[in-house]
């Protein structure tokens, strides 16, 4: 609590003790490597909460037939934990989530993590200089620092707005909330949606299903996946010193080969070369649709008619030769409603179903309304949710919010660079702990960030990013794109190389942020107040 003294100045009451000098909100990738680099820098005293039962976060919780990674085993993992035995190229979910468990206990953060906890509301105490975290039963869980590793993927979208939903009576679930108990042998089922996990769970279920009936609404491009089992003499060449580096840095080098053409080519002949790439781009993709898919009409809806990178093309190796199959039906009409017992699209055609696949995406961070109203509460008032949601999304280096003291982001505007999770959340977490060391290091308790450093920052990203700005708001204009959010803003990809996000992680003016603490401001408050000494 705060008090008065004798001239009316509001004094900063003694500085409370917190229950954890750092809580990290989320027990996936980012939660794991957060709990490795606090570590690093001597903290000790931390807990990692998450919603979810238990940890990996979208691996945890995701464990629909056949899900696994689309990209490479060899770049998927952290630089601090290399695993050169993986099974596959591309690897599945179950390997992922035994090698993120064991990155865990390696570090001894399985006693430091605390599962079924819900963080409905964050609450900046400005008098005691600490955070105060609501459960959804009621608790209050306080801490100096806070760390939000939710993710890129923020909420599933169980409950899209599609007319009739709560109507349907049949059995329904969410990717995210896979039904393992349920039979699809000879039922008629329904999938909305045509995204990663869809080119995944749909050539498993055609297979085993009477019917399966895909709802498209918008062509997604799906890439050849040469996947293949890792021989032995490949994981032992993987096991050598620094061969899973190396295997990652050849990766590394050809994203950082792209930022940098996307960044340094001067704008009208990258605009020229967007139109060119387009075009050679969907002739390229038509020519593949073609090979693999027999029916003339299925291919015309499976064409692109936007820039052929607007989405994230997928490794669906399975998925187009799924079409093929008498008992799979590709349904782009457009749905008008849900009925209890099947789907009504837009032609009038009702498709009777047994189960219902929603498989229609997430709430991403680089969406404004991903963050909302009332449930991350700063300094004198400040909200994040309205703060995104009536400007654009800014942080900087994409971690910190002016406004939020002592909390920090690990999946922010701009920060999506390199070539998986892991790359950039340990960058993220790098500055993080430099940010957090350099507080304790001056004996200060609060750190903030200035806010004309979070604005230079921010025209930085604008400036450095105007070609993919272009490519993204532009020329992927009706591609339903994750990337361009509601604003018609693309705040996802950081347009620097990957040398120099590495670099600038740590590499920052200290001063960027602001250092204070609520006894160092009781003592001066207690100076300019207190008598003059009498000679």
């Amino acid at each position: 609590m705060s008090s008065r003294n004798g001239s009316g100045t509001k004094r900063v009451s003694p500085l409370a003790q917190p229950q954890h000098e750092v809580v990290v909100i989320g027990a996936g990738i980012g939660g794991i490597c957060a709990g490795v680099k606090l570590q690093e820098i001597g903290i000790e005293d931390f807990l990692i909460v998450d919603r979810i039962a238990g940890l990996g976060g979208t691996w945890y919780s995701h464990s629909y037939p056949d899900a696994g990674c689309d990209i490479p085993s060899t770049t998927y993992q952290f630089s601090f934990a290399r695993k050169p035995d993986w099974d596959r190229l591309f690897a599945k979910r179950d390997q992922i989530l035994e090698y993120l468990e064991e990155v865990a206990a390696d570090y001894d953060l399985p006693r430091r993590m605390r599962f079924n906890t819900t963080i409905v509301r964050e609450e900046w105490d400005e008098d005691h200089a600490l955070w105060r975290l609501h459960v959804d039963t009621g608790e209050v869980i306080t801490a100096r620092f806070v760390i939000s590793a939710v993710g890129a993927y923020i909420n599933a979208k169980t409950t899209p707005n599609i007319p009739g939903l709560d109507s349907y009576t049949g059995v329904s679930m969410h990717p995210a909330q896979w039904n393992h108990d349920y039979d699809f042998t000879g039922k008629r089922v329904g999938i909305i949606g045509v995204g990663a996990s869809t080119m995944q769970i749909a050539p498993k279920l055609a297979a085993q299903v009477e019917r399966l009936d895909i709802y498209q609404r918008t062509p997604q491009v799906y890439l050849p996946k040469p996947d293949f089992v890792l021989k032995p003499w490949m994981q032992k060449l993987l096991a050598l010193p620094g061969g899973s580096a190396v295997a990652n840095g050849i990766a590394q080098a050809v994203i950082d080969s792209l930022l940098r053409v996307a960044i340094y080519t001067p704008a009208p002949l990258w605009r020229g070369g967007a139109r060119i790439i387009d075009f050679a781009g969907r002739n390229a993709y038509r020519g593949w649709v073609r090979y693999k898919v027999k029916d003339k009409e299925i291919r015309k809806h499976l064409r692109p008619d936007f820039g052929i990178v607007c989405i994230r093309g997928g490794a669906g190796g399975d998925y187009l030769p799924t079409l093929n199959r008498s008992n799979v039906e590709l349904v782009t009409a457009g749905i008008a409603e849900i009925t209890p017992t099947g789907i009504r699209s837009a032609d009038g055609v009702e498709r009777e179903i047994d189960a219902l696949v929603v498989s229609t995406g997430y709430e991403v961070f680089s969406d404004p309304e991903s963050y909302k109203v009332g449930t991350v509460l700063g300094r004198d008032g400040f909200d994040l949710g309205v703060f995104y949601n009536t400007e654009e999304l800014k942080a900087y280096f994409s971690t910190s919010v002016a406004g939020l003291p002592n909390r920090f982001i690990m999946i922010g505007p701009y920060s999506w660079t390199g070539t998986a999770f892991h790359y950039f959340v340990e960058n993220a977490m790098r500055h993080i702990a430099t940010v957090i060391d350099e507080t304790r290091r001056r004996g200060a308790t609060i750190v903030e960030v200035r806010p004309e450093a979070q604005e230079r920052f921010h025209q930085d990203m604008l400036r450095s990013g105007r070609n993919l700005a272009y490519y993204l708001e532009t020329r992927c204009e009706g591609s339903n794109s994750y990337f361009v959010n509601s604003q018609g803003k693309s705040p996802y990809i950081r347009a620097w190389s990957l040398l120099k996000t590495y670099r600038k992680s740590v590499r920052f003016d200290r001063d960027d942020y602001s250092y204070r603490s609520p006894v160092e401001i009781d003592a001066i408050v207690e100076s300019l107040t207190a008598e003059p000494a009498r000679g």
